[in-house]
């Protein structure tokens, strides 16, 4: 094998690419990641990134055997033991704790800043080719050729497109995609609430959108404020203090006034999901795969599960003496994941119409089924397993360490 002959080439080198190519390089595969942009150092003197995770446990455990999870810097990391939701409409105060389940906490809220570059630090023998973007992508019957925007050419069994939801290698496979414009805008940043969050994720649903707190390790919060766009752009348009009186607002008090907003930025909320996860010595992962409405906080957990089974599938196909571009292992990554996700993005899709809604029943509609799962405790305990990650995958990267 030469220089540039691989037996995979991530193309994508953020959150889920780079903890892929700790994974293969772990696992005894050749790898190069390619990477339009070097990550910076990360800098824990500066204030939280306004990109915020909530790690799910079953991710957790992957990064943890990975050793990416004992380099994360503690004092940046908050975990979290429940989550409290409830309807504007009104119904009950639906509690989503640890304890149902007996985890000892339901996630980790980490910054992605922190979280790519202590997987960049992991990588060792992986090929790094940053900055560069893939230029042209073929295949033929024994290995795909990529052509880079910085005049070099690489060769692999398979590419794993991880560049997010604009994936080039996902348009060069040519694999088709469905999704759509929520005509909404979700606004994130680091707020200083009048109360201690308590180490809870709380979330309030209203009719233009949810607006949640993760809990920060030094008290304050991260907030994602979904709203519809013409209130979203109101909303830009505010200065700090009248943002902050409007969030205390929306968020119905539940942790007194927001006494200031230290950072904030908007992006536009789409759904995006590809018709297939893999297509000759291709496949695809993360954001270049599906795209869910941010409201469950699932993006992150779902692309690294992603990482989980298909670095499984290519261990498999190897220990049966086929080479990591095996069409029929790429076919049990895909199976592995595809209900999964599709699942998922029903959920989120699903939740978002319903609780947007501004008719009567509807309202109604969300109002008893709040209830219920408030009343049930084996619902409670179902949703908090989806939450976490405990039944999307039997990956052993995302079995606990013993």
């Amino acid at each position: 094998m030469s220089d540039n002959d691989f037996d995979v080439v991530i193309v994508g080198g953020g959150a889920v690419g780079a903890v892929l190519a700790v994974a293969l390089e772990q696992a005894g595969f050749s790898s190069a990641l390619i990477e339009a942009k070097r990550p910076k150092s990360f800098d824990k003197t500066a204030d939280f990134d306004l990109r915020q995770s909530a790690v799910a446990p079953g991710p957790r455990y992957l990064l943890d055997r990975l050793g990416i999870w004992p380099r994360l810097d503690k004092s940046r990391i908050c975990g979290f033991g429940g989550m409290k939701v409830w309807d504007a409409a009104g119904g009950d105060t639906l509690y989503l704790e640890h304890t149902a389940v007996g985890l000892p906490e339901l996630g980790h809220i980490v910054e992605n800043s922190l979280l790519v570059d202590c997987a960049w630090q992991k990588l060792v023998s992986t090929r790094i080719v940053s900055p560069a973007s893939l230029a042209d992508l073929r295949t033929d019957a024994f290995r795909a050729h990529l052509a880079l925007d910085n005049g070099e050419r690489l060769s692999a069994s398979l590419v794993v497109g991880a560049e997010g939801a604009n994936s080039p290698v996902r348009h060069a496979a040519g694999i088709n995609t469905t999704g759509w414009h929520y005509g909404q805008r979700c606004t994130v940043g680091a707020i200083k609430p009048q109360k201690h969050h308590r180490h809870i994720a709380w979330q309030r649903f209203t009719e233009t959108g949810p607006v949640a707190f993760l809990p920060l390790s030094d008290g304050r919060c991260s907030m994602a404020w979904h709203a519809d766009d013409t209130l979203a752009a109101e909303l830009n348009e505010l200065d700090d203090l009248a943002f902050a009186e409007r969030l205390t607002e929306a968020s119905d008090g539940v942790l007194g006034r927001i006494e200031r907003i230290d950072s904030r930025a908007a992006f536009d909320l789409k759904l995006l999901h590809a018709h297939r996860y893999v297509a000759s010595r291709v496949a695809l992962v993360g954001d270049a795969a599906h795209v869910v409405h941010p409201m469950a906080g699932q993006g992150v957990n779902l692309g690294l599960l992603d990482v989980a089974e298909l670095v499984s599938a290519l261990e498999r196909g190897r220990a049966a003496g086929h080479e990591p571009g095996n069409q029929r292992y790429l076919m049990r990554y895909q199976r592995a994941r595809m209900a999964d996700n599709l699942a998922m993005l029903a959920a989120t899709d699903g939740l978002k119409r319903l609780f947007g809604s501004h008719s009567a029943l509807p309202r109604r509609a969300r109002k008893l089924g709040t209830t219920v799962v408030a009343r049930f405790p084996p619902l409670r305990q179902l949703m908090i397993h989806q939450a976490t990650g405990a039944t999307a995958t039997d990956a052993p990267l995302t079995r606990p360490t013993r």
